[in-house]
């Protein structure tokens, strides 16, 4: 692979994160910018942990079809079965929480209820959603909510018997040999300062989190996740298929169990990034037929243009560095400065 990524960066000279690109369980690329603390002048390193955001609920997802795998539960079951009187009737099924097809509103959105720099427990939140109506009746349409993957990670507590953090702990994190990957409400003081176009972001509580973004990680546990999943040590082959095919096939929106599914390059990938508003950013992306594993983990937010919409720092260095890699735009990039 014939590329000069440092030439790359050198240019983004406000990209402030880790890099990590692999290509046939190779690692080709691994480099820090910018910093972690700039107020004590500590620079990221290969080490540095970062909030993954919405990258959490690939995880998720992989402990829900590992309870599948085991008879545990099935993706038909009705959610009611879980969390008795939550849009009781309307035959919800946690295969439409794991789509995004559900109708549940997004609480993240529902500032004036719940307030991001206050402690919410999930059923607090829960109580406070279901005071308002689906936003269309379920498997109609899709719709992106952190709501679903809260209560996935509900009903991995009740089916499995155990801490939502322990399950991940003890099924994913440790098969995968993710030594330096954690949850925020556990390491805060270990976390990359989060800014927001150089400046110091704002707190959010760590509760906003639970299930749909609360993992620290670095680039290179992630990478080791993709290695684990490959190599069969989290869950079957089929059941990884069944993952990432998409299961809501829209005209503008693939979207498979906590997976975007993508054809770039005209090549299938699966990727998902994450945005926390306070300063973090973050990407991943696998080309399947290439395996050619792409990771961004970034702690300052810096919005660019991409294909006329905003987009976040992580998916767009995530997708300039696969422009390079296949030697041709995705679409047009623009920085705004």
């Amino acid at each position: 692979m014939n590329i000069n990524l440092n030439e790359y960066f050198k240019k983004q000279k406000k990209f402030s994160g880790n890099v990590l690109l692999s290509k046939n369980n190779e690692i080709i690329f691994n480099e820090s910018y910018g910093y972690s603390n700039k107020e004590k002048g500590i620079k990221n390193t290969p080490q540095t942990k970062f909030m993954i955001g919405s990258m959490t609920k690939a995880i998720t997802a992989l402990c829900i079809m590992q309870l599948s795998e085991k008879g545990m539960l099935s993706t038909q079951n009705n959610i009611e079965d879980y969390i008795p009187d939550f849009y009781k009737g309307h035959g919800i099924t946690i295969h439409h929480l794991l789509n995004h097809t559900s109708g549940i509103p997004n609480y993240i959105m529902l500032k004036k209820e719940i307030k991001w720099g206050e402690h919410h427990t999930p059923q607090e939140i829960l109580q406070i959603v279901k005071g308002y109506k689906l936003k269309f009746p379920i498997g109609e349409k899709w719709s992106y909510s952190n709501t679903n993957y809260l209560i996935l990670g509900l009903i991995i507590e009740i089916v499995s018997g155990m801490n939502y953090h322990q399950y991940v702990k003890d099924y994913i994190f440790i098969p995968a040999k993710m030594n330096n990957s954690g949850f925020i409400d556990e390491e805060q003081k270990k976390v990359a300062n989060n800014y927001i176009k150089g400046e110091k972001g704002f707190y959010m509580d760590p509760s906003m989190f639970f299930a749909c973004g609360d993992i620290v990680s670095t680039v290179g546990d992630f990478y080791l996740l993709d290695r684990a999943i490959q190599d069969g040590k989290l869950l079957k082959t089929q059941i990884v298929k069944e993952m990432q095919k998409p299961h809501h096939n829209g005209k503008y929106v693939k979207y498979g169990y906590g997976l975007f599914v993508k054809n770039h390059f005209d090549c299938k990938s699966i990727c998902h990034g994450g945005s926390i508003p306070n300063g973090y950013t973050s990407h991943f992306e696998k080309y399947i037929d290439d395996d050619i594993t792409i990771v961004v983990l970034s702690n300052d937010l810096v919005k660019y243009t991409c294909l006329s919409m905003k987009d976040t720092g992580g998916t767009y260095i995530s997708r300039e560095i696969a422009s390079l890699v296949y030697g041709k735009k995705l679409g047009a990039f623009k920085k705004i400065i």
